[in-house]
């Protein structure tokens, strides 16, 4: 019988592992309410290198990833089953998120604007040192350079340094330890940071950017067609959005 593999890396942080459990306990009950029981090992990578492994597994039933790889044609090819809800978050907007601008320093966090239009304080951003997780990232990279390229009428680097971190949680810690002057943090990733880290009280948000699509439940394009459509009615049924 065929075994698949299967893992949520993208929000799957030590504190939330039991969300994380959770959530895929919730996806496999709906997959055996509609008569179907796949054999599946459940990871929680811990590293990129684990993450990509799971993504690029030939049997790969079942993930989340961000759009910005897969726009820059550098993610393996993947199908797409459903997008989440963001709406619990602050910047969420149902399927579409957007990321928090950070500045150094404590004060007052700008609130999301509801039009889902981008919000950012060009003068206070240009020439900084900007954190960033990965220049694939959408939330931590592309959709801030777009945003800030479409405000400012130019395209290129609008910030002095790129410092590269990694995570967006070390993102945050950069720019509260002063490292970095600004950093694109995804309204989830910010949620759970405020949530989990101290160091998000060094830090404020300054500026949103635009909303846009948030990552994708993903499978494998080989995977059995009646699996892939389970798979998206047990996830719509869980409060996701379609694909489309």
């Amino acid at each position: 019988m065929t075994r698949y593999r299967a893992a949520l890396p993208m929000y799957d942080l030590p504190e939330t592992r039991e969300e994380t459990d959770a959530l895929w306990q919730s996806i496999l009950d709906g997959l055996k309410s509609r008569g179907a029981e796949p054999l599946v090992d459940f990871h929680h990578p811990a590293t990129d290198a684990e993450t990509d492994a799971v993504l690029r597994h030939p049997r790969l039933m079942f993930s989340q990833t961000c759009w910005g790889p897969i726009s820059c044609g550098v993610a393996p090819d993947l199908h797409i089953l459903a997008q989440p809800d963001f709406s619990a978050f602050a910047g969420g907007m149902g399927p579409l998120y957007r990321s928090a601008i950070i500045a150094t320093g404590r004060g007052t966090n700008m609130t999301a604007p509801k039009s889902g239009a981008a919000s950012l304080p060009v003068d206070t951003m240009l020439g900084k040192r900007l954190a960033f997780n990965d220049r694939v990232s959408l939330s931590g990279y592309l959709s801030v350079t777009a945003d800030m390229a479409t405000a400012t009428g130019k395209r290129g680097a609008f910030y002095g340094q790129g410092v590269h971190s990694g995570s967006h949680r070390h993102s945050v810690e950069l720019v509260a330890n002063g490292e970095a002057d600004i950093a694109a943090i995804d309204c989830r990733t910010w949620d759970l940071v405020q949530r989990f880290d101290a160091t998000a009280q060094n830090v404020r948000v300054i500026g949103w950017t635009q909303a846009r699509k948030g990552l994708p439940y993903v499978c494998s394009p080989t995977l059995d067609p009646t699996l892939k459509s389970l798979l998206t009615e047990t996830l719509l049924d869980l409060g996701a959005h379609p694909a489309d």
